[in-house]
């Protein structure tokens, strides 16, 4: 029992006479015990970066490009047979000479489309279609194009973590009849801001689809895949933040001494106690 004695820093007695007791070393004993696993918990906290959001009006200038990165498979359709168009609300499509998709044959009567075309902060489509739909081709090549697709990836502007991108392997198939698929997407501008204050602009979205088939519908309409987008006025702004050192040692502090502050009294009541069952 006298170990015990040994963990007592509240030494009790009359003045220039000091008593170690078994009561105030397993305080003191315990009181080690729970800063030492509160400030582990607190550098936990220190070391682990929050992300906090917060939104605001979007008033990035119109013009800035965007990078979309596209890469759509036509499972039925080959390469010659299926073209890309990007247009916007503004009439633009110069787009179409900066683009950058490339199309990768598919299993035997398949097309891959991979690359980035580039877009402006307008709203517009970005559409898959029978290569001669673009302009005029034969109604037997219109009523056989197949509009099965698998969306592997469509993303507006660079990663973020956590970023929100729906469009992730979504396959569709058509097992009949002529169809046009429509994604309706809704983009948020987004910014992302490191620790280190260097920022990163992108853009998340929302989707909608539907899928309209000509016998369904009293118009006759181009079969094909088409991403209809439009951006929000509304931005999205994530901030990396954590405590500063000095908060650390401020709330270190402040667990240290509360523990032993609360130990002392503890240590006291029992010694009184003790003292007055003795």
């Amino acid at each position: 029992m006298r170990a015990w004695r040994q963990f007592d820093v509240y030494t009790k007695g009359l003045e220039g006479i000091q008593e170690r007791t078994i009561g105030g070393g397993v305080v003191t004993l315990i009181s080690c015990i729970c800063v030492a696993f509160l400030l582990l918990s607190e550098v936990s906290v220190w070391w682990t970066v929050e992300v906090v959001n917060r939104m605001h009006v979007d008033t990035e200038p119109q013009e800035s490009p965007i990078d979309v990165v596209v890469d759509v498979t036509f499972l039925h359709e080959k390469c010659q047979d299926v073209a890309i168009d990007v247009s916007d609300a503004k009439g633009n499509k110069e787009i179409l000479l900066k683009e950058e998709v490339e199309k990768q044959p598919f299993g035997e009567s398949g097309c891959r489309f991979v690359g980035s075309v580039q877009i402006k902060k307008v709203a517009g489509d970005i559409t898959f279609a029978h290569e001669g739909s673009l302009n005029i081709y034969s109604f037997f090549d219109f009523l056989n194009f197949n509009s099965s697709h698998v969306v592997n990836h469509l993303r507006f502007g660079p990663i973020i973590p956590k970023m929100e991108t729906p469009l992730i392997d979504v396959h569709k198939t058509v097992l009949e009849n002529v169809a046009t698929y429509k994604y309706f997407v809704n983009i948020v501008p987004t910014k992302y801001i490191y620790l280190s204050g260097q920022s990163i602009t992108t853009y998340q979205y929302s989707v909608t689809e539907h899928v309209m088939k000509n016998e369904e519908s009293n118009q006759l309409s181009f079969p094909g895949v088409m991403f209809s987008y439009e951006f929000s006025p509304i931005a999205v702004e994530y901030v990396e933040t954590k405590p500063t050192i000095l908060q650390f040692i401020t709330s270190s502090s402040a667990i240290v001494g509360g523990i032993f502050a609360v130990a002392r009294m503890i240590d006291g009541a029992i010694y009184s106690v003790s003292k007055k069952v003795d």
